[in-house]
């Protein structure tokens, strides 16, 4: 059986940090584990420099019962009315600021930690609940001491934590935090990306031409989510190879249509084509990760729906407008600017500023349609063209944007 390659293991990192089940299920674990240690201290009470003062101690086994009952119960039924509040949260967001925008509420660590939290103390109370017994003939009674005192902490986390969750919520769905924080992302992504391309090695390859070409195809349909770039590239020195990839993160391909073609001097062994294959990793939906246009799309998607007869809300448009002028300037100034990139030992079609450029160009179909939101529009292209300069190598572009957005009405 092939090994999984570094793509498909980012991939499944990133699915799982956008998923509601993997942060809840660690503190589940964690509460289990942290539950048999602590009735492990209480029947070890040796192990521990100190003890417990006699005010803190319960020695009534029907008592503590009744206190972990009361915890779990209550947990769990605001675990619930939480669970119904995020489902609330994401559907309004879905559908008032577009499907695609799920990902980044499935993302939210506050959302994730909350429910964890009051997992793990439901959990918790359940597994000291049952160490808790009576007086009998053969055993004496138990009443887990420390245990209890840390539920009891679990407890007081867990009503700050519902306190917390109850304004984060809406919060999460502000719009103007919606866009602020994809456009923060925007521009850490283009920083990084203008930071990585320090790290790519640049050959400079003789020209010498390889005897044999060979496509390599994708197994399934999907969109490329994760391209392990590393992997292309030690393949290619140590083989010697050419490699051209015909299609970039964020792109949809099948089964049918190339992934990459290779030049070489020997026929590829199927172990090598699915190392290659495997570099690759496709899924259903198009993400942000390796992908830093599609955010740009996202803040664009927004601003169709706010200029739509049904929303008509301008002021959101142009806060999405301000922080995709704001990524866009960290292209043009950021350590020099986002500058073309070209590998000869293996071909592939980086992010350039002209990528970046096409989400704030796409705005203008749905602006022009606004006096406020083209003005201001006009206004940040026109920046744009002053920023990057006559020498930029998509000035023209900027240049054209302006001319169609300064149309008299």
């Amino acid at each position: 059986m092939a090994m999984m390659g570094g793509a498909f293991m980012r991939k499944i990192v990133v699915d799982v940090r956008a998923s509601y089940w993997a942060v809840p299920s660690g503190f589940v674990v964690a509460a289990m584990m942290l539950a048999q240690l602590f009735i492990w201290l209480d029947r070890n009470p040796d192990v521990l420099p100190f003890t417990l003062p006699d005010t803190w101690i319960d020695r009534q086994g029907d008592g503590a019962r009744q206190t972990l009952t009361t915890i779990a119960t209550a947990v769990i039924g605001v675990a619930g009315v939480m669970f119904s509040m995020t489902l609330v949260a994401v559907s309004f967001a879905a559908g008032n600021f577009g499907p695609r925008l799920i990902g980044n509420f499935m993302r939210d660590r506050g959302t994730q930690i909350s429910f964890g939290l009051l997992m793990a103390t439901f959990v918790y109370a359940v597994f000291v609940l049952r160490a808790i017994h009576g007086p009998t003939d053969d055993v004496a009674p138990f009443v887990p001491q420390m245990s209890l005192l840390l539920a009891m902490g679990l407890m007081v986390v867990s009503v700050f934590t519902m306190i917390f969750y109850v304004h984060h919520v809406p919060e999460t769905i502000n719009v103007s935090n919606i866009a602020s924080d994809l456009g923060h992302r925007f521009s850490l992504d283009i920083r990084q990306l203008i930071d990585a391309r320090g790290s790519i090695l640049v050959e400079d390859l003789p020209f010498q031409q390889r005897s044999l070409t060979t496509d390599i195809y994708a197994a399934h349909p999907g969109y490329i989510q994760q391209m392990d770039r590393d992997t292309l590239f030690d393949c290619a020195r140590r083989q010697d190879w050419l490699i051209k990839v015909h299609h970039n993160p964020g792109t949809f391909i099948s089964p049918h249509v190339p992934l990459m073609t290779v030049h070489s001097n020997g026929v590829l062994t199927e172990t090598q084509i699915g190392t290659l294959r495997d570099a690759i990793a496709t899924g259903n939906a198009r993400t942000e990760d390796q992908a830093t246009p599609y955010i740009g799309d996202q803040l664009c998607e927004m601003v169709a729906r706010a200029l739509s007869p049904g929303f008509n809300d301008p002021f959101t448009a142009m806060n999405c407008l301000n922080w995709l002028h704001a990524g866009l300037m960290e292209a043009i100034h950021y350590k020099g600017g986002l500058k073309p990139l070209t590998t000869q030992r293996v071909t592939i079609r980086f992010t350039d500023f002209g990528d970046l450029l096409t989400p704030f160009e796409n705005c203008a179909a749905y602006t022009v349609t606004d006096r406020m939101a083209r003005t201001r529009h006009l206004m940040l292209a026109r920046s744009l063209v002053n920023d990057a300069g006559r020498d930029h190598p998509q000035t023209e572009r900027l240049e054209r944007l302006v001319r169609q957005l300064d149309q008299p009405d």
